[in-house]
C-alpha cells in the first residue's frame, strides 16, 4: 500500500476511503505490502495455497493465531482473539456458528481468492466496524474486472495446484472471468485433502487429517466509470476436518451465501454499500479412525446484515465519513441422544441454544483531517445497540441422572426460569493524529475507546451453571462448550456485561525519504479492558478419551465472568535494500518481533498470551527466480493462565526455504522447505491435544515436522 499523503481535497478524500490507523499493514495477493515491510517484497504465495487464510497473517507484527482445525485458525491481535476481533468478508459480518468455534468467519475464504487483506493490529476507526475491541482484520475478494470500450471480450483465468509431502496436503483451484466493458461474470473453485501431518520425530498427529471445497460465482454490472453494482454468490462445503485440541471433530459444514454490493458515486458522496445473507449447517461428531464414541452435535445458523459507508469531500483540507450497519443472526445448537447406551445422554434432544437471537445496529461518524501540509487526523464516533434472546432450552434426561452424576433439569428448569433478554447500547470514540516530522520520521499517536457484548455462548449456554451441581461430575455438557482448546468445560452468565477497553497507542517511524530502501518502525501500545470476559473455577471434574481406550484427566468447569484486565507491549518490525542491480538482481533483508502480555487486575496471567517471538526473512529476487529463507524464534512461554491450567511450551526457532521460477506470464512454479531442521517443538498457542497423548496429564499440541511443498500456477 502507499504512503499517503495528505496535501489536497482529492488526498483527503483517499484518506477516508483508506482511513489511518496506527500500524495498518495490507498483505495483496503475491505480495506482503505495508509502510512497515517494503513494496515488491513477494513471498512463495502458491506453496502457501490454504483454506486456513488466518494462517497467513501470523507473519504480521502483533499478529499470531490459535492453531485449531486445518481452516479454522483464529486470529490474534495483540492478545486479543475470537469475537474481541472484528473480521470484515466484503462488508460481510460472519459469526461462527459452533460451542466449538470450528467455523469462524476467515474458514470462508481461502487464500487464492483474495485480493487484499487490510489488518489494522494498532488503533482502528469506528468506520471499520463496532462491537470489537481487538482491532480489525478486513478481507476483500478479487475485484470484478472488464474489457476497455470499445475492445474485444475479455476471457482469462487461472490454475493453481499445490502439494505438501508432510501430510501429502494436496489441492487445486480455479478461476475464471468472461467480460466485456459492461458485465463481469467470474466462477471461483478450491478443494483440498489431507491426511494427519507427522511431528519433528516422525509421529502421527492425529486428528489433523482434513477434507474442504468451496465455490463462489460473481456477475456485476458497470453502470458507469465510477459505479459498479456486484451479485456474488459462494457455497463452503467441509467434509470432515479433524481438531485435535478439542473433544469433538467436524464431519460437515456446509454454508451458502449471497452478497450483493454497489459502489459508487451520488452526486458529491461516495457510496460503499452491501447487503448479505449466509444460511449455515454445521454437524460435530467424532472421526471414528482418530478417537472413539459417539455424539452427534448440529448447530443451524442464519446471518443477514447490510451496511451503508459515505464519504463526503467536505473542503481541501476535511472529509467526513458517516454510515450505518445491520447484523441480525439466529442459531439453533441442539444434540440429539446418540445411539447406544451413553449415561445420562438421552432420551431428549439436549437443546444447548434454542432460537438464539444476537441483533446489532451501529451508527458512526468520522472527520478526517489535513491540519497542515504535517499534520493529519481522524476523530471518529460510534453507537451499536445490540439485543440478545433466546428460547428455553432442554436437556438429555428428565431426572438427575445415572448416578447422580447429571443435572441437566435441574440446570433447564433454572435457566427458563429467568428472564434471557438483553440489551446492550455501546459506545465507541476513536482519536489518531499523525505528524511528518521530516522526510525521514513519522509520528503517529492514537487512543480509542471500543465495545464488544457477550456472544450468544457467553450468554446463554447453561449446562452445568444453573441449579444444582453434584460433586465431582463428569460434565459432558460443559466440555462441549470450548473455543479456546484447553480441555476445560464452559457455561455462560447471563448477567454478562460488555467488555470496555480503552488503548493507548503510539508509532515512531523512521525511513528513507522515497520509502523505498529502508524503514524501521516501533509500536508500543496499552490496553485497559473493563469487564474482561474471563472465568472463574466452579469445580474439577474427570473427563477426556485416548485415542485407545478411555482415559481421564482431570479438567476445570468454568463459567464466564467479568473482571477487569490490562494488557501492553510493542512490536518492532523493519526492512532494508542489501542490493539492488542488474547483475545480482535485488536483495532484501526485513525483520519483525513482537512482545505481548496480558494480566487480571486481581493477579494472574490471561490466556493465550504468545511468548515473544521475532522473524528475519532474506528475500532476493532476480530475473525470473525468486528465493527466501525464513528464520522464526519462539521464546518458552512462562505466563499462563493457571486456572485453566494451560501449559508451559519451550522456546523453539524453524527454519524456511522457498524458491520460485517465472518460467512465463503465464506459468510459474514455487518450491518450499517448511521446518528444514525437522524440529520438534509444542504451539504456544496450540492449546492442549487431547487425542494424542499417552499418561498423565494433557500435554501441548505439537507442531509439524518437516514438509516439502510445490506449487504450480497457470494463467489464461
Amino acid at each position: 500500500m502507499k504512503r499517503l499523503t495528505l496535501l489536497s481535497m482529492a488526498a483527503v478524500a483517499a484518506l477516508a476511503t483508506e482511513p489511518l490507523a496506527i500500524q495498518k499493514i495490507t498483505i495483496e495477493a503475491d505480495t506482503v505490502k505495508s509502510d512497515v515491510v517494503a513494496n515488491e517484497l513477494s513471498s512463495s504465495k502458491s506453496t502457501k495455497m490454504s483454506g486456513d487464510t488466518a494462517a497467513i497473517l501470523s507473519d504480521i507484527p502483533g499478529v499470531s493465531v490459535y492453531n485449531m482445525g486445518s481452516s479454522a485458525s483464529l486470529p490474534v491481535i495483540h492478545g486479543m482473539a475470537d469475537d474481541r476481533v472484528k473480521i470484515d468478508i466484503d462488508g460481510m459480518t460472519i459469526t461462527s456458528a459452533c460451542p466449538n468455534h470450528m467455523n469462524p468467519a476467515l474458514s470462508y475464504i481461502d487464500t487464492t481468492k483474495i485480493e487484499k487483506i487490510d489488518v489494522m493490529a494498532g488503533i482502528t476507526p469506528v468506520s471499520e466496524g463496532g462491537d470489537s475491541i481487538g482491532g480489525t482484520i478486513a478481507v476483500k475478494s478479487k475485484a470484478p474486472v472488464f474489457a476497455q470500450k470499445g475492445r474485444e471480450a475479455l476471457i482469462n483465468g487461472e490454475v493453481s495446484s499445490f502439494y505438501h509431502s508432510n501430510n501429502q496436503a494436496r489441492g487445486v483451484s480455479v478461476s475464471a472471468t468472461a467480460a466485456n466493458d459492461k458485465i463481469s461474470v467470474n466462477y471461483s473453485g478450491y478443494a483440498e485433502k489431507a491426511d494427519n501431518y507427522k511431528n519433528g520425530d516422525g509421529a502421527i498427529v492425529k486428528a489433523t487429517l482434513y477434507k474442504q471445497a468451496n465455490h463462489s460465482a460473481t456477475i456485476a454490472y458497470k453502470i458507469d466509470s465510477d459505479d459498479v453494482v456486484a451479485l456474488k454468490v459462494a457455497q463452503s462445503n467441509a467434509d470432515y476436518i479433524g481438531f485435535p485440541n478439542e473433544y469433538m471433530d467436524m464431519l460437515g459444514n456446509k454454508s451458502t451465501s449471497g452478497n450483493l454490493s454497489y459502489k459508487g458515486k451520488v452526486g458529491a458522496l461516495l457510496i460503499d454499500a452491501n447487503a448479505f445473507h449466509q444460511d449455515t449447517d454445521h454437524y460435530m461428531n467424532k472421526i471414528l479412525s482418530e478417537r472413539t464414541g459417539d455424539m452427534p452435535m448440529y448447530t443451524e445458523a442464519k446471518e443477514s446484515g447490510l451496511n451503508i459507508k459515505a464519504t463526503l469531500p467536505y473542503s481541501q483540507t476535511q472529509t467526513f465519513k458517516f454510515g450505518a450497519d445491520y447484523d441480525r443472526y439466529r442459531l439453533n445448537d441442539y444434540w440429539p441422544s446418540p445411539s447406544g447406551v451413553y449415561g445420562g445422554m438421552g432420551p431428549n434432544t439436549f437443546w444447548n441454544i434454542n432460537d438464539g437471537e444476537r441483533d446489532r445496529i451501529g451508527l458512526f461518524g468520522e472527520a478526517h483531517s489535513q491540519w497542515s501540509e504535517k499534520l493529519s487526523s481522524v476523530i471518529g464516533v460510534r453507537y451499536d445497540r445490540v439485543s440478545m434472546n433466546t428460547g428455553d432450552v432442554v436437556g438429555y434426561n428428565n431426572n438427575t441422572g445415572a448416578a447422580g452424576m447429571w443435572n441437566d433439569k435441574v440446570d433447564a428448569d433454572a435457566f427458563n426460569a429467568l428472564d434471557h433478554k438483553k440489551t446492550d447500547n455501546n459506545y465507541d470514540l476513536t482519536a489518531m493524529t499523525k505528524y511528518e516530522y521530516s522526510d525521514v520520521t513519522d509520528i503517529e499517536l492514537g487512543f480509542a475507546r471500543k465495545t464488544r457484548s457477550p456472544n450468544i455462548y457467553e450468554r446463554f449456554a447453561w449446562a452445568g451453571g444453573y441449579g444444582s451441581t453434584p460433586n465431582n461430575p463428569i460434565k459432558m455438557d460443559m466440555a462441549m462448550i470450548n473455543w479456546f482448546g484447553d480441555g476445560n468445560g464452559y457455561v455462560g452468565n447471563l448477567d454478562l456485561k460488555p467488555e470496555v477497553a480503552n488503548t493507548i497507542s503510539t508509532t515512531i517511524s523512521l525511513h528513507d525519504g522515497a520509502e523505498k530502501e529502508w524503514g524501521v518502525k516501533l509500536t508500543p501500545y496499552y490496553t485497559k479492558v473493563k469487564n474482561y470476559i474471563d472465568v472463574e473455577r466452579l469445580f474439577s471434574g474427570a473427563y477426556g478419551q485416548a485415542t485407545t481406550g478411555t482415559k481421564t484427566t482431570s479438567v476445570e468447569f468454568l463459567r464466564f465472568v467479568n473482571t477487569d484486565a490490562h494488557l501492553f507491549g510493542a512490536d518492532l518490525s523493519g526492512y532494508t535494500t542489501l542490493w539492488d542491480n542488474s547483475d545480482n538482481g535485488k536483495g532484501t533483508l526485513k525483520g519483525s518481533l513482537s512482545y505481548t502480555r496480558g494480566f487480571k487486575d486481581d493477579g494472574g496471567s490471561l490466556y493465550h498470551m504468545m511468548p515473544f517471538h521475532a522473524k528475519i526473512s532474506f528475500d532476493r529476487v532476480s530475473g525470473a527466480w525468486n528465493n527466501g529463507i525464513d528464520v522464526e524464534s519462539v521464546a518458552a512461554k512462562e505466563s499462563v493462565d493457571t486456572l485453566r491450567k494451560e501449559p508451559l511450551t519451550p522456546g523453539y526457532a524453524l527454519v524456511d526455504l522457498r524458491t520460485g521460477y517465472a518460467w512465463s506470464k503465464q506459468f510459474n512454479m514455487d518450491f518450499s522447505i517448511t521446518n528444514f531442521f525437522d524440529k520438534v517443538y509444542a504451539l504456544p498457542l496450540g492449546g492442549i491435544d487431547t487425542v494424542n497423548y499417552r499418561s498423565g496429564d494433557y500435554v501441548p499440541l505439537q507442531g509439524m515436522g518437516r514438509s516439502f511443498n510445490a506449487a504450480l500456477t497457470y494463467k489464461f
